[in-house]
Parts: C-alpha cells; sequence; structure tokens
C-alpha cells in the first residue's frame, strides 16, 4: 500500500536532489574557476539578503514535486479492485498515502534549502543573511503553497480518475498562465473572473511578497499563509473522501 508510494517518494527525491545539487556543483565550479568570486553589495549602506527570500525560492523544491507526488492516489485507480481487499480502512490508506507525500515535501524543502545556503556561504555573502520579524511566518506560507498546489492536483485527479499526469503537467499550465491573464485588460466581468482564478493558483500567494508592485492576491503574510493551509487540507479531506466512495473500474 503506502510502500508503494514510499518508493515513488524516494525516486523523486532522489531525481530532484541529483539534479539539485548537480546544478549547484557546477553553479561554483564556474564561479570559482578563476579562483574566489568577489562580490560586492555596494549597492545601499547597509546591504542585507532576508532570509524569507531565501525560504521563498526554497520553497520551489516542494512546489516542483507537489503535482506529481499528488498522482499518487490516482495511480491506484486500475488496481483499486485489490487494494480494498486490505484488513484496513479506505480512509487510512488515503491517509498514509498523503503522509508519504507530505514527508517527501518537506525533505525536498529541507534539500533546497541546504542547496540555497550552500550557494550563500560558499561565495561569501552569507554575513548579509538577516531573519526578519516575519521569517516563520513566511515559511509556513511557501510550504503551505507547495501544500495547497498538493491537495488542489489530488482532489482534481480523484474526481477524473485515471488523467494523474495530464492533469499534473496541467497544473503547471495553470499556474504559470492564470496571473498573465489576470493582467490583460479584458472586459470588467471576465477580468473579475481571471482574478478569482488566482485564488486557487498557490503561486499567487508567494507573488509579490516584499515588493512594491500590486500583489496578485490582496492580503497580509499571515492571511496569505493561513489561506494556503486552509485551502490546501480541504481540498486533501475532500480527496479522500471521495476516494474511499470510487467504485471498483468495470
Amino acid at each position: 500500500m503506502e510502500y508503494v508510494e514510499l518508493l515513488r517518494a524516494r525516486r523523486a527525491l532522489i531525481w530532484y536532489g541529483a539534479i539539485l545539487f548537480s546544478c549547484v556543483a557546477l553553479g561554483l565550479a564556474l564561479a570559482f574557476k578563476d579562483g574566489p568570486p568577489r562580490i560586492q553589495m555596494s549597492h545601499a549602506s547597509n546591504p542585507m539578503i532576508p532570509v524569507q527570500y531565501l525560504l521563498a525560492g526554497a520553497a520551489f523544491g516542494p512546489l516542483i514535486l507537489a503535482a506529481f507526488l499528488a498522482v499518487g492516489l490516482d495511480a491506484e485507480y486500475k488496481t483499486v479492485a485489490i487494494t480494498w481487499t486490505r484488513p484496513i480502512s479506505r480512509l487510512a490508506i488515503a491517509i498514509r498515502y498523503v503522509a508519504v507525500d507530505g514527508g517527501a515535501l518537506l525533505a525536498a524543502w529541507v534539500l533546497t534549502l541546504v542547496a540555497v545556503f550552500a550557494v550563500v556561504f560558499a561565495i561569501g555573502i552569507g554575513k548579509y543573511l538577516v531573519i526578519g520579524p516575519q521569517v516563520g511566518t513566511f515559511g509556513l506560507l511557501v510550504f503551505g503553497a507547495a501544500v495547497m498546489w498538493y491537495g488542489l492536483v489530488v482532489l482534481v485527479t480523484t474526481l477524473l480518475p485515471g488523467r494523474g499526469n495530464a492533469i499534473a503537467g496541467g497544473s503547471w499550465g495553470y499556474a504559470l498562465i492564470v496571473p498573465g491573464l489576470a493582467s490583460i485588460p479584458f472586459p470588467p466581468l471576465l477580468h473579475q473572473a481571471m482574478v478569482a482564478l488566482n485564488y486557487l493558483n498557490p503561486m499567487a500567494y508567494i507573488g509579490n511578497q516584499g515588493s512594491g508592485s500590486h500583489p496578485l492576491i490582496i492580503g497580509t503574510i499571515p492571511q496569505h499563509a493561513i489561506a494556503t493551509w486552509l485551502i490546501g487540507l480541504a481540498a486533501v479531506a475532500i480527496a479522500t473522501q471521495v476516494w474511499t466512495k470510487r467504485e471498483v473500474p468495470a
């Protein structure tokens, strides 16, 4: 049961970690090929790198894997007749799958943070790191965005079984295209519809944090963090309930 998902998550993490650290190693090799790099941050009298920005960048780790881990329950669609014969409740099976995926998302975030901080300290700019007052809340936000993405993909794949890979890939198109559509001057009603679609876009909750530009979604960082977690957990809860009531395909 969940052992299959554990193997799937481990395989995804191995591939992700190998690609990530290969890119880091290649980047550092190029940076140090002529000796230690000299980086001067003279754009301000007190240059600084807020840690929450690194957390945001590291969030792309679990975000990249979220959609693809979310197809685990859907992968059981063809063998659900066998799954239902297990001496365990259907809900318990679904929860175990979700727990494995949640651990994999957390591991991806940690791996990405390690890679990011390794680069920062290797090139000598670690001394510019500062911990902002909302660093913990921002951490909850970026990981919550991954949970939200995971939950929405699980929900859609549960409602449309057998199409997991297509839905996972399509979720990236949705996340990248919808923000652009919201900035196009459509007629008022259509424009509001495009804006509303961003409330189901995890990337929109992270975008523009700390910048002077107009955010896609109005609200503070704590409000965005709460929203992502609520949407993600609600989607997972609905999806698992739907999955437990799935009929055996003919």
